[in-house]
């Protein structure tokens, strides 16, 4: 166009180069908007994020239920919804004749401040649609009542992370089916999880022989491990050849006084406890403990912080597989663990709620 609208401000769009940790750490280029020269809405600016404890719980159900799971990724998520703001930006070298011009922004690029909720809205406009309601405790899981053929009444849920879908149900194809009627599915695959938020997703049997999922980051742990080995030598640290624990025998992060890092060294800690806190979220909690301890560091790391936390990575190395099971089972729990007392001299009115 050559004239504008009034109320319409200019907005600079760039390229940035990203890898996502999610994905095995693939290398990715986008055209975005620069949003934070633009004034922060009233409205939400937030999109869809479920926690990854209704991730586990929601398998676990699925498993307690007999319910089977399908996952789709939306392609090009935040396009697919309109644009909140009035924009323009003007034409660079790569749009090729039409550079130079004028051009009102009408999509909900990547980069601005409410494309993010303009996606949401749009996929939970959707989701009501198809009868599917937020749940209370998580607003990022949607559940609609439904009847399986055999009368067995259960929910069907819908679990969002920005544009990754998982459904589960009965018949989990019929709501896959309308979220495909109204969003490009990336590669038109709508198939069970083999991989959500980085995380390996698979089945397995229980002690019962039951069938439950389970979730694993093998690969993502192992992506992460050659890219901190490959970037050691350029810091001038060795990694020990020994990892029995995720810390050295008998190391108080609070007691260590050797130098502070500088600042690249400071970058480099937080980026490697960044990782190292994924990979707890997708299944690593047997250095639960140990992250959150280093993490505490964060402001003010130190050359013995940075070698613990490397040494934790060699853990990594040498404790590969781990699989956290979403058990279905109840827990069998003997009564002869528990011994009974007579406490009638202490608490006389006391009486037990059944």
């Amino acid at each position: 166009i050559t004239t504008l609208p009034n109320n319409f401000s200019e907005v600079k769009c760039h390229m940035i180069f990203d890898i996502k940790m999610g994905e095995d750490f693939r290398k990715k280029v986008r055209m975005v908007a620069g949003g934070h020269t633009t004034d922060a809405p009233a409205v939400l600016t937030y999109t869809l994020v479920v926690s990854r404890d209704s991730i586990r719980i929601s398998f676990t159900i699925a498993a307690l239920n007999d319910l089977k799971v399908l996952a789709c990724d939306i392609q090009n998520a935040f396009l697919s919804a309109k644009c909140r703001e009035k924009i323009w930006t003007r034409a660079g070298p790569e749009f090729g004749s039409d550079r130079g011009k004028i051009m009102i922004i009408v999509r909900a690029l990547y980069g601005l401040k409410t494309s993010g909720a303009a996606f949401r809205a749009l996929l939970a406009e959707t989701l009501d649609d198809l009868n599917y309601k937020p749940t209370k405790a998580d607003p990022d899981v949607y559940i609609r009542p439904a009847v399986k053929n055999n009368g067995f009444k259960y929910y069907e849920y819908v679990l969002v992370y920005v544009d990754d879908v998982l459904c589960m149900s009965d018949q989990p194809q019929i709501t896959m089916k309308g979220i495909q009627d109204n969003f490009k599915i990336k590669n038109d695959k709508i198939e069970e999880p083999s991989m959500y938020l980085g995380a390996e997703i698979s089945k397995m049997h229980n002690e019962t022989n039951k069938e439950c999922w389970a979730m694993s980051s093998d690969k993502y742990c192992a992506a992460a491990v050659t890219n901190v080995t490959d970037s050691l030598p350029k810091k001038g640290i060795i990694i020990p050849s020994k990892f029995p624990t995720p810390l050295s025998n008998g190391y108080i992060p609070e007691t260590d006084v050797t130098a502070e890092l500088k600042a690249d060294g400071v970058q480099y800690y937080q980026e490697l406890i960044g990782v190292l806190r994924w990979a707890v979220e997708i299944g690593r909690v047997d250095i639960l403990l140990e992250v959150s301890m280093m993490s505490s560091h964060l402001a003010l790391p130190r050359e013995g912080h940075l070698e613990q936390v490397v040494h934790i990575f060699g853990y990594l190395k040498t404790h590969k597989k781990f699989r956290l099971m979403f058990d279905a089972d109840h827990p069998q729990i003997s009564t002869n663990r528990f011994k009974s007392y007579d406490w009638f001299d202490f608490y006389k009115d006391a009486k037990e709620a059944i």
